[in-house]
């Protein structure tokens, strides 16, 4: 949704006050139209019609028996965080009619609903630029999620466990790797030996995740220690398949950026981090301004 340019005025914490105490909590009183008593309009039932209702529409599925079972079989747990999900809605829904949003339509119950999460949005997400101290603060706390992985470079010779059976892949990899090593066999030369491997022969800056997803973690303990080589062959080492016989001429081990090198990733993940929780802050106040009934959820059989 555009975005109107800010001026300097904007940035000022004093009129972020103002707006978003204005928007969260005056515009009921200023835009409400006649909903009945103020009890009615600050009361949120849940009960098991409304929680299928809103099911249904979520998933854009209209099968009152297939969501009726899918709510039976929840765990508290789960009926607990769709309650939530759904006083969230309710609450954003009621906002959204008070601020002069509405229609009697679910589709356009779902737009006004996303009309008042972009209006709360803004709010959280004015002026969100973190200083440096902050941002390093962060990026220290949050340092894992920026970690470079351990990846290594390869190739290999298979030899196959499901073909020669285990004892004579072992067998043939340890030749192999006698052969390899004594006519000084190099990276480019490993398609001419051993049999074809289910995924591939050359691994190039390959993580360690990738290199395990292909091969099992056994395979991956057995190389990672290993120093790299241009021309010594090693192994054999057990995979998934069978037996390998690897070349390894590169490796990195996880490392950690500094910040300037992921600085606009960091700034980001830094604001939206600030603007979610500062959006759930705001749904929350406007949470506490109704009245809660939980009612039957279950069906009456159990």
């Amino acid at each position: 949704m555009a975005r109107m340019p800010k001026s300097r005025w904007v940035r000022e914490p004093l009129v972020h006050f103002v707006v978003a105490g204005a928007i969260l909590f005056g515009a009921f009183a200023l835009f409400r139209d006649d909903r009945g008593s103020v009890d009615d309009a600050t009361t949120i039932v849940v009960d098991r019609r409304g929680l299928l209702t809103f099911l249904q529409y979520r998933a854009n599925a209209f099968e009152p028996e297939t969501f009726g079972a899918a709510l039976d079989a929840m765990t508290d747990a789960e009926i607990e965080a769709l309650i939530e999900a759904f006083v969230d809605e309710e609450v954003l829904y009621r906002e959204a009619r008070a601020l002069g949003l509405e229609e009697s339509d679910n589709v356009i119950r779902q737009r006004m609903v996303q009309k008042m999460s972009f209006l709360l949005a803004d709010v959280a997400a004015a002026d969100q630029a973190p200083d440096q101290a902050a941002l390093e603060a962060y990026f220290a706390g949050n340092i894992e999620a920026y970690a470079i992985q351990p990846w290594a470079t390869f190739t290999h010779v298979f030899f196959d466990a499901e073909r020669r059976g285990a004892e004579g892949a072992r067998t043939a990899a340890g030749a192999a790797r006698r052969e390899l090593n004594d006519s000084g066999a190099l990276f480019n030369d490993a398609p001419r030996y051993g049999d074809r491997f289910p995924f591939s022969q050359n691994y190039v800056e390959r993580t360690l995740e990738h290199i395990a997803s292909h091969f099992g973690y056994e395979f991956v303990a057995s190389i990672e220690p290993l120093e790299p080589s241009g021309s010594e062959w090693r192994g054999p080492f057990r995979s998934a398949y069978g037996e390998h016989v690897v070349l390894l001429t590169r490796r990195a081990d996880r490392a950690y950026p500094e910040l300037d090198e992921v600085r606009g990733d960091v700034e980001r993940d830094y604001a939206a981090e600030r603007e979610n929780a500062a959006l759930d802050e705001m749904t929350e106040n406007l949470r506490a301004r109704y009245r809660v009934e939980i009612g039957a959820i279950r069906a009456a059989n159990e």
